[in-house]
């Protein structure tokens, strides 16, 4: 009975961590603007958690919009804040599904991003806005955040556990096989 629980003690996990791995690929990006051409005073655009999320604040005095890339092009619009003692809050902005967007499909995580465990670019993309009558170029990225995704938490710990039992291994080995080095070259002698 003990063989068979030793037996299925890993599917058994792997049961178990399956909902983590599916909730890592929700949403492991986030997004890091790079600038707007030209630079729009009261404008700022900065990335948020997601693969198409924006954190904008306009004290422009004019509507916001930014384009999609459909024909004819669909609009998202922010309205101007009103200007006030304190500084209201950037809004947070998801770029919606029923547009066309750059960002919209994003590639899979790798394993290799995941073992990594560091920040990736997946994807640059550029969108083309107007403040009032300016226009302007948004050029922003889409980055994989190892933070995000807690099975790429798993694969660091992993690495960090394999490494320590390879290094305590040797630690413990190496003084044995010192010690029993003349028994274990003279029996290859005797052999030979």
């Amino acid at each position: 009975m003990k063989r068979l629980a030793l037996a299925l003690a890993p599917s058994i996990l792997a049961m178990l961590l399956s909902p983590l791995a599916g909730l890592a690929e929700d949403q492991p990006y986030k997004t890091v603007v790079d600038g707007t051409v030209p630079k729009i005073n009261g404008l700022t655009i900065v990335g948020g958690t997601g693969g198409c999320d924006l954190l904008l604040q306009n004290l422009t005095g004019q509507t916001v919009t930014l384009f999609d890339m459909s024909k004819p092009a669909k609009a998202f619009t922010w309205a101007s804040q009103p200007r006030g003692a304190s500084p209201k809050p950037p809004i947070a902005a998801h770029l919606p599904a029923n547009g066309i967007w750059p960002c919209a499909s994003l590639p899979a995580v790798t394993e290799d991003q995941r073992w990594n465990h560091a920040e990736d670019t997946v994807l640059g993309w550029t969108v083309k806005g107007a403040a009032g009558a300016v226009t302007f170029v948004l050029s922003a990225r889409t980055v994989y955040d190892p933070v995000l995704d807690p099975s790429a938490e798993w694969t660091f710990y992993l690495r960090v556990a394999v490494g320590a039992l390879i290094v305590g291994g040797l630690l413990i080995a190496a003084p044995y096989l010192f010690k029993r080095r003349r028994d274990i070259l003279g029996n290859s002698k005797n052999a030979a």
